[in-house]
């Protein structure tokens, strides 16, 4: 059986969110693995809350990749990368398969102004399909 998911979240470099009290705010641009996040409300951010992942949170970062140089690619390709490199690294970081996990594949790419920036960073997230809260890291945790 498949399991057919929502998992494109195009946030990336846009407008700036705004910082919450008790959390730290982090460039996109420098997301690293094992960062937990609270995601940003608007479709566009140039920065992220950060958390521990001990505290409430929405999303863990399981990998980061880049896009390669040249002209954008358009959204499109980008999701289509995004889609391909986030759930061959979903596995292994999460250890258990992502088509029966409790956990979600999301990301987030580069948008056009952000490409002549020379942003190339995807980032890959891990969240729960409910899009429930985690209070704890995802990392081979088997959801």
């Amino acid at each position: 059986m498949t399991r057919i998911r929502l998992v494109a979240l195009a946030a990336a470099l846009g407008i700036v969110t705004a910082p919450l009290a008790g959390c730290s705010d982090s460039s996109v641009r420098h997301m690293r693995v094992g960062q937990c996040i609270r995601l940003p409300h608007e479709e566009t951010a140039t920065t992220v809350e950060t958390t521990g992942c001990a505290r409430e949170h929405d999303a863990e970062v399981f990998h980061v990749t880049s896009a390669p140089d040249g002209d954008f690619p358009g959204a499109d390709t980008l999701n289509k990368q995004a889609e391909t490199e986030c759930i061959s690294a979903f596995d292994e970081y999460v250890g258990t398969d992502y088509l029966t996990s409790s956990l979600d594949a999301t990301w987030m790419i580069p948008t056009k102004d952000s490409w002549a920036q020379k942003d190339r960073s995807i980032v890959c997230l891990a969240r729960p399909l409910d899009h429930s809260k985690l209070t704890s890291s995802v990392k081979k945790s088997g959801m």
